[in-house]
């Protein structure tokens, strides 16, 4: 029971912290594009970093862990195709 609890709540502060991570790079590199690559060039080192010990831990973790970067990274590319092309129709 303490397992399931443990990973249940590092799995929720990754979605968290990925989460902010995301919304940060979004409104970055809409801003501007050179700051926003190198924010998420440092990223992806710290996702990949943060994954390999994921899947030290456990493979479930790891698995869990790669599941909320590729979902929250879809769900962000989407935003900001969306806010580029939006503001260059303007």
């Amino acid at each position: 029971m303490t397992n399931i609890l443990m990973y249940i709540m590092l799995l929720g502060s990754q979605l968290i912290s990925a989460s902010l991570i995301f919304a940060i790079l979004t409104s970055v590199l809409v801003k501007s594009r050179k700051k926003g690559i190198l924010f998420l060039t440092i990223y992806i080192l710290l996702v990949l970093y943060s994954l390999t010990i994921g899947f030290e831990y456990s493979t479930i973790m790891g698995i869990g862990m790669l599941i909320i970067y590729i979902g929250l990274g879809l769900l962000t590319y989407i935003v900001i195709k969306k806010k580029i092309s939006k503001e260059t129709v303007l």
